[in-house]
């Protein structure tokens, strides 16, 4: 534990998720706005499933004002690999990543910086400070940690639709074709008797249908010649350990299309009020491929959610048709990154270069015509 005073604000660094659980509770039990990926469910597992990697040290990190209100907490690991890296706790599954707000959280620039000061000053030695798919506003407010460090815009967003008349007025929003689509794949997947929408309800159900997700999507990605990590065991008890013990209080949902004993599709989110999230999905080819399972899973599952209260449905990020079709609204993420030594200077200078050249269209048009002629 590390506690470094800054005049206005006092950071704790913590080493494990035992240690900070308690101090954190009142970020988790406020109304103030987040997603499901800044929940105690969901940073809970992350660090049960992950602190134990040899390349893994949890900070977590609670910022006070001199008063001794909580103002703000980031969750946060160093990662040691080439370079030792301060980066939110993510590993590739977090899709959005942010601080928790409190009640004295920064209100303006000045604030922030002298917050982000007093941060950096308490953490540990590192190469590079790197925040990749960082969100501009919690709520309302804009991201403290964008205020202090501005950051390039990704090339990856969130993407989500908000549903809050009824769910029958939102489909008759879709284009013609996009609402006709989704009533055909509906048709065309019930030819088969056996086929129907469900959700895991039971421990036992969750896991035979989370083993036929996890087998499905590991051999679709593979087939395609695409890396995938999601069954390495840290991954597979992360996700495993949320989903079971999710079902108690709704904070995970797997839902499915299934025809007997087979699986057609799967869908993996996680929930926080009325704002659901989809993290994983699964789908079978061959004569399935006619009813656009995906896609069927998905509209399937936000038609019965928005019967239980649900009105934000968030596809979270990646630019894939499926998701255009629902005509999704978009939720801008930035990249931010600070050299902390030498070591970081390669890093910030490669990422600032690529950034510039993506705010200049000619520059990147000239780029990828002088690559093409040299491969």
């Amino acid at each position: 534990m590390t506690n470094a005073p800054r005049d206005r604000w006092k950071v704790t660094v913590h080493g494990s998720w035992q240690e900070a659980a308690t101090l954190w509770r009142p970020f988790f039990a406020s109304d103030s706005p987040r997603s499901p990926f800044q929940t105690e469910h969901w940073l809970s597992h992350w660090y049960a499933a992950f602190s134990a990697r040899a390349d893994v040290e949890p900070l977590l990190v609670l910022v006070t004002d001199a008063s001794g209100a909580d103002a703000l907490a980031l969750p946060l690991i160093l990662h040691r690999d080439r370079l030792r890296t301060i980066e939110f706790a993510d590993l590739g599954i977090t899709d959005y990543n942010a601080p928790l707000l409190g009640p004295a959280a920064p209100v303006d620039e000045t604030e922030a910086r002298t917050l982000w000061r007093a941060v950096r000053a308490a953490l540990p030695p590192a190469d590079l400070i790197e925040f990749t798919k960082v969100v501009t506003k919690i709520g309302d407010r804009p991201n403290p940690l964008v205020q202090a460090l501005s950051g390039e815009v990704s090339h990856l967003f969130g993407n989500v639709v908000q549903i809050d008349a009824d769910y029958e007025a939102w489909l008759r929003s879709l284009s013609k074709d996009n609402r006709k689509e989704l009533g055909r794949f509906w048709r065309v997947f019930t030819r088969d008797e056996r086929a129907r929408f469900v959700f895991a309800d039971t421990p036992e159900a969750a896991k035979t249908l989370y083993g036929q997700l996890t087998a499905q999507q590991s051999a679709r990605i593979r087939s395609l010649g695409l890396p995938y990590l999601l069954d390495e065991p840290n991954y597979d008890d992360f996700y495993r350990e949320l989903l079971l013990d999710g079902l108690n209080d709704g904070s995970a949902r797997l839902s499915a299309l299934v025809a007997g004993d087979e699986l057609v599709a799967a869908l993996f989110g996680v929930a926080r009020g009325d704002h659901y999230s989809m993290v994983r999905i699964s789908t079978a080819g061959g004569e399935w491929a006619n009813c656009s399972p995906g896609r069927l899973v998905i509209e399937r599952t936000m038609e019965a959610l928005h019967r239980q209260g649900f009105r934000t449905f968030d596809f979270t990020i990646g630019d894939y048709g499926h998701k255009r079709s629902f005509e999704v609204a978009h939720i801008p993420l930035v990249d931010i990154h600070e050299s902390v030594s030498w070591r970081g200077w390669g890093t910030v200078g490669y990422e600032g270069a690529k950034a510039f050249v993506k705010r200049h269209p000619s520059i990147e048009r000239f780029a990828r015509k002088v690559l093409r002629r040299a491969a």
